[in-house]
């Protein structure tokens, strides 16, 4: 039914490569003094699409992926990835990123009514867990807002990796007929609250609206030229 669930088993195999990584470069920094770029969003598949996160995080450009079948980004405190106490930093750290699929027929939007159904099943809990397992995931809160869907879950797979907290939020809603899936992670050491955490989320989603407009206004393929100015 929800052909668009495979881009949660890559997302999966993407963000458990990367996580490492990114405890390093995007909370703390490497301590090299050396400084890297830090952009504020970064134009994926096929130049037709904008990421973009909320006010302190940056793409990471090292771990960010974009294929004909789909793109994978993350982000971080713009501070951290930079190696800059110059530029700014979330108040809470926090691991962002954002999945967009290929050229989708299927809609969030169409399926709102049916996206809690599922991810309470256990094919559903199953796609949502890092290690496939249907037991690893409890789902805390499901919410629709704006022709978008929210998942509050908690994730214990066993190789999930230090550092990260259990808990976290997941949205999926649609850009430009792609299926975009974002997340909000905390770290376990600097705990991210619910309530800050959905603010996060629902942030970051507003952000990729704003960036993609509906409108004939100009494309992100248009837009891509700016960027690099």
């Amino acid at each position: 039914m929800f052909t668009w669930i495979c881009s949660f088993s890559g997302l999966r195999r993407v963000f458990l490569g990367l996580t490492c990584l990114a405890l390093a470069g995007c909370e703390t920094g490497d301590g090299s003094g050396i400084f890297r770029k830090a952009p504020e969003s970064v134009v994926v598949a096929g130049k037709s699409v904008v990421i973009a996160g909320p006010p302190g995080y940056c793409v990471d450009s090292a771990a960010t992926r974009d294929t004909a079948t789909g793109a994978f980004v993350l982000l971080g405190s713009c501070a951290s990835i930079a190696n800059s106490v110059k530029l700014p930093a979330p108040q809470t750290p926090g691991l962002l990123t954002a999945s967009v699929s290929g050229t989708s027929n299927s809609a969030i939007s169409a399926s709102l009514n049916r996206l809690e159904m599922f991810f309470t099943s256990e094919p559903g809990r199953a796609a949502l867990a890092r290690d496939g397992n249907t037991g690893s995931v409890r789902i805390l809160d499901t919410r629709s807002k704006g022709n978008a869907f929210y998942i509050h879950l908690r994730d214990t797979s066993e190789n999930n990796n230090q550092g990260i907290s259990q808990d976290y939020w997941r949205g999926l809603f649609d850009v430009r007929g792609r299926i975009v899936t974002v997340s909000v992670v905390g770290f376990e050491r600097k705990p991210m609250s619910s309530a800050v955490g959905l603010a996060t989320l629902d942030a970051f989603a507003k952000r990729i609206r704003a960036e993609n407009p509906m409108d004939e206004g100009p494309t992100p393929a248009a837009l891509y030229g700016r960027l690099l100015q």
